[in-house]
């Protein structure tokens, strides 16, 4: 029941935490603050990885109730934390709690000097919302499917979580120790080695902070998909070439070769496909649907990893290296569909992504002030006019 529990509780945030990021983010700062979601999950792995070791040179009945007891410990201060955390100022929008969304929206990003700067950009959020809601009106779950732009969106979506799953990244986290065990290791040489392997994605995800907001997504997706797929290559080739068998001398160089090879696939899925999964869902939906479906989203993301950690040590005991084969091929597919299914849409507001998918009328911030201005002009000649009547 407890599994059950975190299981839950895990899937609603991954589904909630990127779109709120998203929504109080500034345009420019969005991919760093939604990314740094795959950091936080970089850090757990690397806690769990290396709580794992410790457990594993402890010989007692209860070792397995400290990976519980830990995973307690950030749950508490997340609890604590979101007490002391606003609402976000585009759900209030939707809402048409408008005095609350401004409020909460200068709560983000008010700071002493750039009150024009919120006035305008919080107009520009609340007239796009508006127009939003006058052109697609109240959405549910079956809308999703009903329009080729709704659609399009449910794939560039989902597809970027498909391709992290079949990017072989669950199968090499939660399988590693059994890839090493086909080297020959023992139990206490696989543990370090996961260990090790755990401490390289916190570092890689740290490092795409400073450059995912300057690069454009599409290429971030197509260089580590392409990437991983020759990382894959490698491993294909010196698992079959020089393969550890039991009772037979093992090619040391060949061993590390394929070991730095999976240590290459963490460090290059943490530092760009990973960030850019929880980057584009928020992107890509209008205000309505945006947390409706990035749930839909999650759910394609746990469904495809379940079936990859549950299918993985089964093929790997049937086929052994020729298991590599297949992520050989997902990633340099993916690549493909990235290149040439996938809108950029790096630099862009949530409301201008809208236009890359035509469904929503946008309102730029020279159009609002042009209708602003044309307002004023209109009330002023009334004023000059009732004055010269009277």
């Amino acid at each position: 029941m407890g599994r059950l529990l975190v299981g839950f509780a895990v899937g609603t945030i991954t589904g909630v935490a990127p779109v709120f990021g998203a929504e109080i983010a500034k345009t420019h700062e969005r991919a760093k603050i939604t990314a740094a979601n795959q950091m936080m999950v970089a850090w757990g792995f690397f806690v769990a990885l290396w709580t794992g070791v410790g457990e594993g040179k402890w010989n007692n009945p209860n070792q397995w109730r400290l990976g519980f007891a830990i995973q307690g410990v950030p749950a508490l201060i997340l609890f604590a934390g979101v007490l002391f955390i606003g609402e976000s100022p585009r759900w209030l929008c939707l809402k048409g709690r408008l005095e609350e969304a401004e409020k909460a929206f200068r709560n983000y990003h008010y700071d002493g000097t750039n009150d024009a700067w919120c006035s305008t950009e919080f107009n520009i959020i609340q007239v796009n919302i508006e127009e939003e809601r006058k052109a697609q009106g109240r959405l549910s779950w079956a809308d999703l499917f009903k329009t080729p732009a709704f659609r399009k969106r449910l794939f560039v979506g989902s597809f970027v979580w498909a391709a992290a799953m079949l990017s072989g990244i669950s199968f090499v986290q939660y399988y590693q120790t059994a890839i090493y065990a086909t080297l020959q290791f023992d139990q206490n040489e696989q543990l370090l080695v996961s260990g090790l392997y755990g401490s390289v994605a916190p570092v890689a995800c740290l490092a795409s902070l400073f450059f995912v907001d300057r690069v454009g997504r599409k290429k971030i997706l197509i260089t580590s998909s392409a990437l991983l797929s020759l990382c894959y290559m490698i491993i294909t080739i010196i698992a079959a070439v020089y393969p550890a068998l039991p009772g037979q001398p093992t090619n040391v160089a060949a061993q590390r070769g394929l070991i730095a090879c999976i240590f290459a696939v963490s460090a290059n899925y943490s530092a760009l496909l990973g960030p850019v999964t929880w980057i584009i869902p928020p992107e890509v939906f209008t205000t309505e649907l945006r947390a409706k479906a990035n749930a839909l989203v999650q759910v394609i993301h746990y469904s495809i990893s379940l079936v990859i950690t549950q299918c993985s040590p089964i093929a790997l005991a049937a086929v052994g290296w020729k298991y590599y084969i297949l992520f050989i091929l997902t990633n340099a597919f993916c690549a493909l569909v990235f290149a040439f299914a996938y809108p950029e849409t790096k630099g862009k507001s949530l409301e201008e992504i809208d236009e890359i998918f035509g469904d929503v009328k946008i309102v730029h911030g020279s159009n609002l002030k042009l209708a602003n201005d044309e307002e004023n002009v209109v009330e002023t000649l009334e004023v000059r006019n009732e004055k010269a009547h009277d």
